[in-house]
């Protein structure tokens, strides 16, 4: 039995933190005070029912909005919360960290590298493992505080630690208290890199605005908002991940084969596989009731424009990721570019390559010191 500490008690915090619990493992659960009342509410229920393709009612050892009584006495922290608010509860949290805590972000969206910059300046010589998976673990939806319907999970996900030589360390400590297989993957930049959101995401919603606002989404996101000219600029968008990723040394998979290798369905194009997906179709309406919805103010910021930046590092240019930043910029009056994950937020900017590969492997430090563990 592990001491567990999730972070973040959203749909996807609540049912890995009641999955671990129906596990065995000893979890505390915390969410941020500004959401107080879906503490109160699981604290009233006295745990979480989850149904659906996992069933239990989860009775956790801790539901609280105190950070500090959630990670006292943790071994592992996991952080499943939007990309936003990964720094802010990463900075509630640096006066209790303790040496050698395990940080797993779930999924990370580059944060292990933004978390890292900022460990660096507000609590220098901590030595503690960030690590990030690719996806979250679960397809599911709250129908309530404390109550969760389980659509599905992923038959594995792939994560790295940072730095990236103590990944096989880190899975042999938490594979007995993970839910699904966990797949090493060199480091953190290929396990950003290979979060799909910003393929199927952000372009479905680009090319379904006015639909999403004249129908306050209803209708049913990917069955229907995925049709054949949507799949043809998600297949462009992966052509250039994976071309920025191979500027890095990195052999992505492509999307069309990630995706037929979590779900049961086959096809030869993004339309195919995402239209086709029954995980998905049998839910009915679940598109976004307005643009301004996570899959774009999460995926533009934390996974386009790192991947756009990163390839400008490595001179390439990614017009059509580009133009989808742009165009979604636009469209919510933002100006993504700047407020995302560039450079300067990850701790690489003004550094080659080789250099920053050479950071996230642990080969030398951001200061370009070499490294003595």
């Amino acid at each position: 039995m592990k001491r567990i500490a999730v972070l973040g008690a959203g749909n996807g915090g609540q049912t890995l933190g009641a999955h671990l619990s129906l596990m065995g493992h000893s979890v505390k659960l915390f969410e941020h005070p500004d959401f107080a009342r879906t503490v109160e509410a699981i604290n009233s229920k006295g745990g979480i029912e989850l149904y659906g393709s996992i069933e239990g009612f989860a009775r956790l050892e801790l539901v609280t909005t105190s950070i500090k009584d959630a990670i006292n006495g943790a071994e592992i922290l996991y952080l499943v919360a939007p990309s936003f608010a990964q720094v802010p509860i990463m900075r509630m949290s640096i006066p209790y960290l303790e040496e050698g805590m395990k940080i797993i972000l779930i999924p990370g969206n580059f944060g292990s590298l933004e978390i890292l910059r900022i460990l660096k300046e507000e609590a220098p010589g901590l030595d503690v493992t960030l690590a990030e998976t690719d996806t979250l673990t679960y397809a599911c939806r709250m129908d309530e505080p404390g109550k969760v319907n389980v659509w599905g999970y992923k038959k594995g996900l792939s994560i790295a630690a940072l730095p990236g030589k103590r990944t096989g360390a880190l899975i042999e400590v938490i594979s007995d208290c993970f839910p699904i297989e966990l797949r090493p993957a060199d480091n953190v930049l290929e396990v950003a890199f290979s979060n799909l959101n910003m393929i199927v995401h952000c372009s479905t919603v680009l090319l379904n605005v006015g639909r999403i606002e004249s129908t306050g989404g209803d209708f049913r996101f990917y069955t229907d908002g995925v049709t054949p000219s949507v799949g043809r600029l998600q297949e462009e968008m992966d052509r250039e991940r994976i071309r920025i990723g191979r500027s890095y040394g990195m052999d992505l998979v492509r999307a069309l084969d990630w995706i037929r290798s979590i779900y049961p369905v086959s096809g030869e194009s993004m339309y195919e596989l995402l239209s086709g997906n029954p995980i998905y179709a049998r839910h009915g309406a679940d598109a976004p009731k307005t643009v301004s919805h996570r899959y774009v103010t999460e995926d533009v910021p934390y996974l386009l424009v790192p991947v756009d930046c990163l390839g400008e590092a490595s001179g390439l240019s990614s017009p059509v990721i580009r133009s989808v930043i742009t165009l979604l910029s636009t469209v919510t009056e933002k100006d993504f570019l700047s407020e995302g994950r560039n450079l300067g937020k990850l701790g690489l900017e003004g550094l080659k390559p080789e250099e920053m590969m050479s950071i996230i492997r642990g080969e030398r430090n951001s200061k370009g010191g070499r490294r003595q563990s």
